[in-house]
């Protein structure tokens, strides 16, 4: 499963729905290694400083001369391996690691070559769709200030008028430097697209977290703080808190929250009757024709998600409606108030659900990222104010 990446937008009032399509990693004890050769599937030769990496995490690295990998402090769980190499195509396993090392042949196929003719002539609004593309790929935060791309000049990018939609890929890795996080990020697009007909903004690819490396003890504490910082209050660190039934002293009150048409007048409806009108100004809701309503009884970890009956290691989450989760312990940044026409507030995130039911890994991952849609609060950090998947909080 590629990482990726759902928004909606309409304006500064409306929401950003994220939907991330991220490796299933979990971190715990017992620990094997992923080993193997990277070789060309025309002539069986080995491809050395091969990239090989396990999909938004910190692990991985390059082949060596003989086209060997390997990369230990893996847990068991599913995992997505993904193994390139210049001039061939990017390959994407699934693994599922036991308690036993795994070893696995890649063979990568070359890219065909096609030869075209075209016109090259220099695109007087490629500036302005690359500072667009940022924006909305690295952020706008505090950290996306020091979030650098550092060759964007190999992104294919333009605005398809028939579509409405600005477009952009990448051949290779787009290095991405976060100094606030202390992370070279490599990710590889596939595919972005932000459509200014249906206010959409979607992407996918794949992503490897390096650390990045300092004698300066000062800034080797900076990034730990830093990290802990983007983690409490994340997404990540809410599902954890879910399974783990500690929700409230990690600072997390949810709320359900059931969605119904706009209407005039009274409504009929117990739900409704029940629940509180949420402020459109704080643009939970994609269309003007529907609102949300809050339920007033905060849920409990046991009102959500439960170990799983069939799949070990597994939990799930059933809700039939929509979650507001509010962190308690940290305020919303001053820039993201100043978008919503308020001042600061208690961090809230919205949670729309694609389908009843959801299965998680023990560390707090969706094994179906597809099923959940994040607004507010979780939909505004981007990129820039992301950890990988295998990260450990330190106050653990």
């Amino acid at each position: 499963m590629s990482f990726g990446l759902r928004c909606y937008f309409a304006g500064m009032k409306r929401v950003l729905f994220f939907c991330y399509l991220l490796t299933l990693t979990e971190v715990v004890s017992a620990q094997v290694k992923i080993t193997g050769r990277v070789v060309s599937a025309t002539d069986g030769k080995p491809l050395g400083f091969a990239t090989v990496f396990i999909n938004n995490t910190s692990k991985g690295g390059t082949t060596n001369e003989g086209g060997s990998f390997n990369i230990g402090g893996v847990v068991p769980g599913r995992y997505e391996l993904i193994a390139s190499y210049v001039g061939y195509e990017t390959v994407s396993n699934f693994l599922d690691v036991n308690t036993e090392d795994v070893d696995i042949k890649i063979a990568l196929q070359p890219k065909a070559t096609v030869l075209k003719a075209f016109e090259v002539k220099r695109d007087p609004k490629r500036e302005a769709n690359i500072k667009k593309f940022k924006e909305t790929f690295i952020g706008k935060t505090e950290f996306a200030k020091t979030c650098v791309i550092t060759n964007d000049e190999i992104l294919d990018i333009g605005y398809d008028n028939a579509e409405q939609a600005l477009k952009a890929s990448t051949e290779d890795y787009l290095v991405i430097v976060n100094a606030a996080l202390g992370y070279k990020i490599r990710f590889l697009l596939k595919q972005y697209v932000n459509s200014d007909r249906d206010h959409v903004i979607s992407y996918y690819g794949y992503a490897f977290y390096e650390n990045m490396t300092t004698k300066k003890k000062a800034q080797q504490r900076q990034w730990a703080a830093n990290r802990e910082e983007v983690f409490h209050g994340s997404s990540l660190h809410f599902f954890r808190s879910l399974i783990n039934g500690n929700t409230a002293e990690e600072g997390f009150v949810v709320n359900e929250v059931v969605r119904r048409p706009r209407q005039r007048g009274y409504v009929k409806d117990t739900i409704v009757k029940n629940g509180k009108i949420m402020m459109n100004r704080d643009a939970y809701s994609d269309d003007s024709n529907y609102v949300n309503y809050r339920m007033p009884r905060p849920l409990q970890p046991v009102d959500l998600m439960k170990p799983s009956d069939s799949l070990e290691d597994k939990y799930e989450l059933h809700c039939e409606n929509m979650l507001l989760v509010t962190y308690m312990k940290e305020l919303e940044a001053n820039k993201y108030a100043r978008l919503m026409g308020r001042l600061p507030k208690e961090q809230e995130s919205m949670i729309r659900f694609m389908q009843p039911d959801c299965t998680f890994s023990k560390e707090g991952v969706c094994v179906n990222p597809l099923a959940l849609l994040f607004s507010g609060y979780w939909g505004w950090e981007k990129l820039a104010d992301q950890v990988p998947y295998d990260y450990v909080s330190k106050s653990k």
